[in-house]
């Protein structure tokens, strides 16, 4: 229904009927003519005869989901299951565009603006995984800037609507049932300094930030930084496992060695109700037991300041 709309060639694996969606690759879109059975046994390349899949049009008559009211650019996705398009989004349907005109919950048909907005992004799935091959990189993002200003190439932004929702994370899964080499993180964050490289103020590999509320929050527990160790029954310990490992690298780490901190902690204050305080008590309640250098060492702790 469009003057209008952009197209791709393909080569589909088989029939195709008139109006049928396909995500072809990385692109989504709709055919305009029928492939049969018959015409792929004439063609005397079989499948490999190439067709017409219109990815972007101003205009298309739809099927909608039954149950539903559009609203005029709404954002319109497509569900496979059910042969439909529907203006509810899902975790495993693609967004296509917009709708063009209002439909009632009654209507059967729809009319939306195809856009093909590759919504969500997806690269493989659980069944069917991108299967690396080496030094090949599913996203691979190279960025330089001499803009002096705050720089963020890469921004994940989730706002929480909902009362009583968990989660808004970006989440980094790493999973294995074999025994890996020498390292493996789920998620690494690494700040490399030339050797004029330096900063005026405070430089980290990772920041976690915690912004509290400007009232007192009535219950809950606040932290920066969360370590969570999951142990399922029969789990060991290996050859040491802890909440945290620190460590340097580089050939001179004796120079930290003799003049670095194990911890730098600023705004502390100095309070014997507060969060540090220096006190001259020599007797000791509990101990926490840390690994310095493959050797066991305690954390004298006190039960009270008195």
């Amino acid at each position: 229904m469009s003057k209008t709309y952009n197209q791709l060639e393909v080569l589909p694996g088989g029939a195709r009927t008139i109006g049928l969606m396909e995500l072809m690759q990385k692109s989504h879109g709709f055919y305009m003519t029928a492939l049969t059975a018959a015409m792929i046994a004439e063609h005397p390349l079989g499948a490999a005869q190439p067709m017409t899949l219109i990815t972007e049009a101003e205009n298309v008559r739809v099927i909608k989901t039954a149950g539903s009211a559009w609203v005029a650019g709404d954002w319109i996705y497509w569900d496979e299951a059910a042969s439909a398009f529907t203006n509810i989004p899902a975790a495993d349907l693609y967004c296509v565009g917009k709708a063009q005109r209002a439909a009632a919950i009654a209507a059967v048909l729809g009319f939306v603006t195809f856009q093909d907005n590759y919504h969500p992004v997806r690269l493989g799935t659980s069944t069917v995984p991108v299967i690396l091959t080496a030094a090949q990189k599913q996203v691979d993002i190279h960025s330089t800037s001499a803009i002096v200003e705050n720089v963020e190439p890469f921004v994940v932004s989730t706002v929480l609507t909902g009362a009583g929702a968990t989660g808004g994370r970006a989440r980094f899964n790493l999973a294995t049932e074999v025994a890996l080499g020498g390292w493996a993180n789920a998620l690494k964050a690494q700040f490399e300094m030339g050797t004029a490289g330096r900063v005026t103020g405070l430089g980290s590999a990772f920041c976690a930030e915690l912004g509290m509320p400007a009232t007192a929050p009535p219950g809950g527990n606040y932290v920066a930084h969360e370590m969570e160790i999951r142990m399922p029954s029969g789990a060991g310990l290996g050859a040491g496992t802890g909440y945290m490992y620190a460590n340097v690298q580089g050939d001179d780490k004796a120079t930290f060695a003799a003049g670095g901190y194990f911890c730098i902690l600023d705004n502390a204050g100095d309070s014997n109700t507060g969060l540090f305080y220096v006190n001259t008590k020599t007797d000791t309640d509990a101990y926490l037991r840390w690994r310095i250098n493959g050797t066991d060492y305690f954390m004298l702790l006190a039960a009270d300041v008195t």
